[in-house]
């Protein structure tokens, strides 16, 4: 009777120890289910947290390449506007050196044909001998022994000389015989000195 208490007992405590280590392998492996899962879920957010790393990598390298393409393009074109000034500039500079050059040219050519002209204008000088026939403002009309009348010019700076004196216009009417020495002014004969002479 003993032996079938203590068998009794043994197999009442080999069933609990049974039990329990039944539960304390289900909680083992319920455990280990947990720390996979936890296991498998850090992995997930690991990869996940190094997909956005090199999301955000990539993105700040487009956003980098974007910024030098664009700082590369400004100064692309500020150089292209800086040569176009300068080249405007360059243009102008030259547009007006020859507009200088061109009056400078002119204006020798002018002086030129000016001082051609005077030196034929005071070669083409003389002198006429005759009588005043008539006379007006700026105009004197001589007729020379041997020709037609000629008409000359005068103006505040022709002089007028009688008996070898300066005087007036005043003092030579009509019928006065008279030397004129004249020059070749605008195409006209200017007097510049009417002297009267004895007939």
């Amino acid at each position: 009777m003993r032996f079938t208490l203590v068998l009794f007992l043994g197999a009442l405590l080999l069933s609990s120890c049974k039990r329990e280590t039944q539960e304390t392998v289900a909680q083992a492996k319920g455990a280990a289910a947990d720390a996979e899962r936890a296991a498998r879920d850090a992995a997930a957010q690991a990869r996940s947290a190094a997909d956005q790393a090199t999301a955000s990598a990539r993105s700040a390298a487009d956003q980098a390449r974007s910024a030098a393409s664009d700082a590369a393009a400004s100064a692309r074109a500020a150089a292209d506007a800086a040569a176009a000034q300068a080249r405007h500039a360059a243009d102008d500079a030259a547009a007006k050196a020859r507009g200088a050059a061109d009056a400078v040219s002119d204006s020798a050519r002018r002086g030129l044909d000016n001082a051609s002209q005077t030196v034929h204008e005071i070669g083409a000088g003389d002198q006429v001998q005759g009588v005043i026939v008539s006379a007006s403002g700026t105009k004197l009309d001589v007729r020379p022994a041997d020709g037609a009348v000629r008409t000359l010019s005068t103006d505040t700076q022709t002089r007028w000389i009688a008996q070898g004196a300066s005087g007036g216009r005043e003092g030579f009417p009509i019928g006065s015989t008279v030397r004129v020495t004249y020059i070749l002014r605008h195409g006209e004969q200017l007097a510049t000195q009417v002297e009267a002479v004895g007939r």
